[in-house]
């Protein structure tokens, strides 16, 4: 039997025991495309049906009623692709079922083909499929992991169902082929949800609203459903998140730095024949001269991550670059002795050790509805580790918004409480105070735990009462903004402050901040992401913990631009109310906001609108921010005021009315204020009729800054960049732009291993020069067609330290290209030579057709050799066999 559980919208999507039917994240005639995610879903759950699986089954109302294909449809587009068979699919009958071409696979509904190689991702498959041919014949079958794209499992079958999203007679109920049964918690609340939903359609679609919907389901439903009590809350496990790929290879046509020679533009590679064979090299651009790089030293050239507006390409001919690099590396010392410096006095001063209650810690843990992430789970280790010791604890949480750091504190202030110490939780603003406030509560006092709230939205009674009892100790942790700093105000027993955003914070707040790091614990969560690079060089000088992982299930906002109208609006709105979710308003100028006001009560009388803009008072500014983040404001109509660090998850569609007047930074910035669970998000950037071309130009660059390409990386790199001035101090960030983030990470690494351990760390690289190499060794295009794809496999190769680690790229290219041509297997060879020679102390091969000519170092037992020439440092050998062969034996022995 088939058990459908009705719910009254999809907030209450993950319920344990049930499979979640997800409904269309569009509406009918909308000009968008259905999101991959719940297509795939939706078409695995209705093949499960058809093929007589008894399964649980939780959705709404309206999901039942949407029209989709029929069950003969499913059926006749479904293909089952088997090992020693011919295989019949081609990429056009791949499109015609639905499937997007793709160079790499990473989302259900795509496929690639690379030579005899075919990767699918099909919806019902936990993993996407590589099929590898042998002329039309399917030799082997094979799963491989996204993350890793590597094959690890074998199989003699797999399936292979269509992916397309089509309306036709049918509802999920005539898929269904046993019996069925219905049931429900709270009838009433699912009929008026559907009600409400219904109308809106009907007001929407008008006449043609029977073509999408089948109210007959409604009838079935209402006949047979019967009540029944289900438990909504459940401990969600998030999934894994793709990796984002390639987000520092370089790019053609972009900036690139060559530690030797500085900041250049990459002009791509270019193939260039030699006196003996034929290879790649990368093109650079300076400003005076062309540099040709060998493959092989792509190690030296890394993509150039900082204000391109503010560098200059360098000139070859001249000490510029020098003079620069030097510049860096006084200012970087200079830095690192006053942290150093810091770090000392802390490590005299004697702290307060916090030892908890490991039961009721466990207990608060178990609380928490989510899965940490290895991350989180790392960053609250790290913090109660630090509690524990007898040292003042001083660590910066760094990780963007949402990715949990609220977690980790929560886990330190209940450490601290137990352990009979006061909390003292301070942040910028009263709207974050408010949010902190009703998180902490709603954890912590099923524990028992006094949470309380000292901001400007108390009255003076109020505050005097909270000051005496945090004095008498009757309050155990208090959340508040700079009021909290105050002389007047007494602690019975402080253990623990808990900054939020510190840079935001005045001068004299933060002066305040260093006097209280040398007698209590201090945690200070910062919501720009540390790039790893730089944590990992400053542990052990600055306590760090680091949330890198974007939340897993996280997906790119689809941005719209488009010519305002109001179906278009009202479509949006429609969709994102009918989901559960909430929508902001954006329209920049205050004099017109009461009449876009008039507009939308008139178009959605049935929501609750509310307004908000800065000219209003702060304290009703802020009831409101906080009504919309409670949900209990619909939609809310605003200029650019609202504050980015203000989480409202269910908030996930952004409508900008007038976005004709905003600059390209600030709606980018306006479109990160959706998209932060795991729903899809949606950004409309609308114009009115007559708005100037050089605006519609600037408008419709922002459509590449959708998905997890350009527009993600541009940002990443950007709070890295934002990063580095956090953690030294923002007069670094001249530094960062002059060499590039990369360049300076491994600078700052170098100044903090001398000054800590006094000597300069020998990095372990394969340093070879080999001139005139024989042969032509590269990676062909029509092997591996992607670009960047190459440049990732070259660089793999040049940095290679082992055999094994070129032995292993070659079973990965196989893995997903198909045997490797003569070209390959000759180039990895070549790296294999850099490498035996690298060990035996070689320093420069010359080759010149059937002479060798090798460059021992000093260690090198080559000295020994009995043809080593000592006047030109060389041993001179000559062969009639492959000289590269020749050599590789010869060093093996």
């Amino acid at each position: 039997m088939v058990e459908i559980l009705l719910l009254p919208n999809e907030r209450f999507s993950n319920i344990e025991g049930y499979i979640f039917y997800p409904s269309r994240d569009v509406l009918p005639l909308e000009d968008v495309v259905l999101s991959p995610e719940i297509k795939g879903k939706r078409i695995e759950i209705l093949w499960r049906l058809l093929n007589g699986e008894n399964i649980k089954i939780a959705t709404t109302l309206k999901a039942l009623t949407e029209k989709v294909f029929s069950p003969d449809f499913l059926r006749e587009n479904s293909l089952m692709i088997t090992r020693s068979t011919k295989l019949t699919l081609s990429p056009e009958r791949l499109v015609e079922m639905g499937y997007e071409r793709v160079f790499t696979v990473q989302n259900v509904g795509e496929f690639a083909i690379r030579g005899d190689i075919i990767d699918i991702y099909s919806p019902g498959n936990d993993f996407p499929v590589r099929i590898e041919l042998f002329g039309d014949e399917i030799e082997e079958i094979r799963f491989f992991k996204v993350d890793t794209q590597r094959s690890f499992q074998s199989a003699d079958k797999t399936l292979i169902l269509p992916f397309v999203d089509l309306y036709g007679e049918s509802t999920l109920l005539d898929f269904v082929k046993t019996d069925v049964r219905f049931i429900c918690e709270d009838l009433q609340k699912v009929l008026d949800e559907y009600r409400k939903f219904r109308k809106e359609m009907r007001d929407l679609l008008k006449e043609r609203y029977n073509d999408f919907f089948d109210e007959r389901v409604v009838e079935v439903v209402l006949k047979n459903v019967e009540k029944a009590s289900v438990s909504l809350s459940t401990r969600i496990e998030k999934k894994e998140s793709l990796p984002i790929l390639d987000v520092d290879e370089i790019e053609e046509g972009g900036l690139v730095v060559h530690r030797e020679h500085g900041i250049a533009i990459f002009e791509g590679v270019v193939r260039l024949k030699g006196v003996l064979g034929e290879r790649d090299y990368l093109k650079l651009k300076y400003e005076d001269a062309v540099l040709y790089v060998p493959i092989e030293k792509i190690d030296r050239v890394h993509k150039y991550i900082g204000d391109p507006s503010q560098v200059k390409l360098d000139r070859m001919n001249r000490g510029k670059w020098k003079q620069t690099l030097k510049k860096v590396r006084e200012d970087i010392e200079k830095k690192i002795r006053e942290l150093v410096e810091l770090y000392m006095k802390r490590q005299e001063a004697q702290g307060l050790s916090l030892p908890g209650d490991p039961e009721l810690e466990e207990k608060f843990a178990e609380s928490f509805p989510y899965i940490e992430t290895p991350d989180q789970q790392q960053s609250i280790e790290e913090v109660l580790y630090d509690l524990a010791s007898e040292k003042p604890m001083d660590r910066l949480l760094c990780g963007d918004a949402g990715v949990g750091k609220t977690e980790v504190a929560l886990r330190a202030a209940f450490r601290a409480v137990v352990s009979g110490k006061q909390v003292a939780v301070l942040v910028p603003t009263t709207v974050l105070a408010r949010q902190h406030y009703e998180n902490f509560k709603e954890r912590m006092e099923t524990f028992g735990v006094k949470v309380e709230l000292l901001d400007s939205s108390r009255t003076a009674r109020e505050k005097k009462e909270i000051i005496e009892k945090l004095k008498k100790g009757e309050i155990d942790i208090i959340i508040g903004t700079h009021s909290l700093l105050n002389e007047r105000i007494e602690f019975s027993d402080l253990g623990l402050v808990i900054i939020d955003e510190e840079q935001k914070f005045g001068v004299e707040q933060k002066e305040r901040f260093k006097k209280l790091r040398l007698s209590v614990n201090v945690l200070t969560l910062s919501a720009t992401p540390i790039p790893r690079t730089l944590h990992m060089a400053l542990s052990g000088m600055k306590d760090f913990s680091v949330i890198n992982s974007p939340p897993p299930g996280r997906k790119p906002v689809y941005v719209y631009v488009a010519e305002y109208s109001d179906d278009l609006v009202k479509g949006a709105v429609i969709r994102e109310i009918n989901r559960g979710g909430q929508v902001i308003y954006v329209h920049n100028r205050v004099e017109e906001l009461p009449e876009v006001f008039e507009k939308l009560k008139r178009m959605f009388p049935e929501l609750e609108i509310a307004v908000a803009h800065g000219k209003m008072s702060r304290r009703t500014m802020e009831r409101i921010v906080h009504e919309f983040y409670r949900g209990n404001i619909d939609v809310l109509l605003c200029t650019t005021i609202i504050e980015n660090g203000v989480d409202i998850p269910n908030a996930n569609t952004l409508i900008v009315d007038d976005a004709h007047r905003y600059g390209l930074s600030q709606l980018y910035q306006l479109r990160g204020r959706v998209g932060r669970s795991d729903r899809r998000a949606f950004a409309y950037f609308l114009y009115p009729k007559g708005t100037p071309r050089s605006a519609l130009e600037r408008l419709k660059v922002l459509k590449s800054y959708t998905g997890f390409g350009s527009g993600l990386q541009i940002a990443l790199k950007d709070m890295e960049l934002r990063g580095v001035g956090d953690v030294l101090g923002l007069e670094q960030h001249g530094n960062v732009v002059s060499v590039g983030l990369k360049l300076y990470n491994e600078i700052l690494k170098e100044t903090i291993t001398r000054f800590r351990e006094g000597r300069i760390e020998k990095k372990h690289s394969v340093n070879v020069e080999i001139e005139n190499p024989p042969g032509r060794f590269f990676i062909p295009e029509d092997y591996v067609q992607n670009p960047v794809e190459r440049l990732r496999f070259y660089r793999r190769l040049a940095s290679s330290l082992a055999e094994e680690d070129l032995e292993e790229i070659l079973e990965e290219m196989k893995d997903r290209f198909g045997e490797p041509p003569t070209e390959v297997k000759l180039l990895v060879d070549y790296f294999r030579l850099r490498i035996r020679a690298s060990k035996l102390g070689v320093k420069k091969i010359r080759f010149d057709h059937s002479m060798v000519e090798i460059f021992p170092n000093r260690d090198s037992p080559f000295l020994n050799h009995p043809r080593y020439n000592r006047r030109s440092g060389s041993v001179v050998l000559y062969t009639r066999e492959n000289p590269v062969e020749f050599l590789m034996d010869l060093m093996k022995k």
